[in-house]
């Protein structure tokens, strides 16, 4: 062998030992990135297994506070996961002392298909299991594995051998849920804060409606006096064994106020918390009149015959209200039992019109109403809507006002009459 070939089969078989070097040392980097990262996909497993057990646990007490998955939810997504949290223990804490359920506090739209489970909800708001994407990987390794298997070799050969092992966490940790349903009554940040003190109670939502006021939302301002006026006086007269007029006049209003704000009747409150209603939603408020002047005469049954505590009565008939069941009374059946409202399966508010029945009789008094002198009626109908009174006086106006439509003298006197009469 010649001195030159010898020169050249040593510096092959040099070259040779160098590239097996490189490239050994590049497998082993590459093993040991894969196992770093397959210990942190362990490490993390390990992580959001032990948070998951975290959140399963609080949300299931707090769906337990608030009555039900949806109720969660819904304040959850409000008002984020903290703050929410914070919301519902409060809420619930007042309503053990003797305040408001929470899920009376708002209404929500009815849920189509299934609603979210405990383990969806923990699940959601689990931190999911984080891999990184690599990027750090890019570039790493020698010359010569990069001249055999490219630039990014040992990242894509990493990445390629832990997918089948982390890449399966990172998926199992994000799963589809049912969206959060909207509010047809939304929690108002006003009423998470409550005081279970009636009279302070009374104090502050009259702060609440004056700011409000001032600034120009007499709608709301009316329907938070509704409810703090009616709430207050069933307080001031708990001790009686029947209602005041004046109870019971707050009392219709406050029914009335549900009724609009659950079923969405269009319309608003003026100052004097007169609600005045759009031509499209005249049937629907006519019905609420007629439900609320039932409502009132069952709350002074359930009070003056059954003796069954006031506060109890509006907490029963807004649950009703909100459920949309008709209320009913359970007697006492022995010595020691009281007297109890539940809720029956038959619907109260029949979204829509008024009953048939009432619709025809308007209508043969709009008729009949074209052939007589309706002026002259304007004395005994103002008599009799006097004589009336909550939500019975505001059906009966309206109807008046319907019966004198066909007259535009006799409406104009009616008018005016029950403007003298303060109505």
């Amino acid at each position: 062998m010649s001195f030159l070939q010898g020169l050249i089969t040593g510096v092959a078989r040099s070259a040779d030992e160098s590239v097996k070097k490189y490239l050994a040392s590049d497998n082993q980097l590459k093993s040991k990135l894969a196992e770093k990262r397959i210990a942190r996909g362990e490490t993390e497993e390990a992580r959001f297994r032990e948070d998951n057990q975290k959140y399963l646990r609080e949300l299931k007490g707090l769906a337990k506070k608030a009555g039900g998955t949806d109720n969660v939810q819904y304040i959850l997504d409000k008002f984020g996961y903290d703050e929410g949290t914070s919301i519902i223990n409060s809420l619930y804490t007042k309503a053990q002392a003797g305040g408001k359920p929470v899920s009376q506090i708002f209404k929500l739209s009815q849920r189509v298909g299934a609603s979210p489970t405990v383990q969806q909800l923990a699940n959601f708001y689990t931190p999911p299991i984080k891999m990184g994407s690599g990027e750090s990987m890019k570039g790493v390794g020698g010359g010569i594995s990069k001249m055999f298997g490219g630039e990014n070799w040992i990242q894509k050969a990493v990445m390629k051998e832990t997918d089948a092992t982390v890449g399966k966490l990172t998926t199992a940790s994000l799963q589809n849920i049912p969206e959060a349903l909207t509010a047809t009554d939304d929690i108002e940040d006003y009423e998470i804060g409550y005081n279970l003190n009636p009279k302070q109670e009374y104090t502050r939502l009259m702060g609440v409606a004056d700011n409000f006021l001032k600034n120009g939302d007499t709608d709301k301002a009316s329907r938070i006096k509704i409810t703090a006026d009616a709430n207050y006086l069933t307080f001031v007269n708990s001790q009686r064994s029947e209602y005041s007029d004046s109870e019971i006049k707050a009392l219709g209003k406050k029914i009335e106020k549900d009724f609009v704000s659950v079923h969405g009747i269009a319309g608003s409150y003026d100052a004097y918390a007169n609600f005045k209603t759009t031509k499209d939603s005249l049937n629907l408020y006519e019905h609420a009149l007629e439900k609320t002047a039932e409502l009132n005469k069952f709350a002074q049954e359930a009070r003056k015959i059954h003796n069954i505590n006031p506060v109890d009565i509006n907490l029963a008939l807004t649950n009703a209200i909100t459920k949309n069941l008709v209320p009913v009374i359970e007697t006492a059946t022995d010595a020691f039992s009281k007297p109890f409202i539940k809720l029956s399966d038959q619907t109260l508010f029949t979204q829509g019109t008024s009953s048939q029945s009432n619709i025809g009789s308007k209508n043969k008094q709009i008729t009949s109403s074209l052939t007589v002198d309706l002026k002259s009626q304007v004395p005994s109908t103002i008599a009799n809507i006097v004589a009336s009174s909550g939500s019975a006086q505001q059906l009966a106006i309206l109807n008046a006002k319907k019966k004198f439509a066909a007259d535009s003298v006799a409406l104009a006197e009616l008018n005016k009459e029950l403007r003298n009469k303060g109505l």
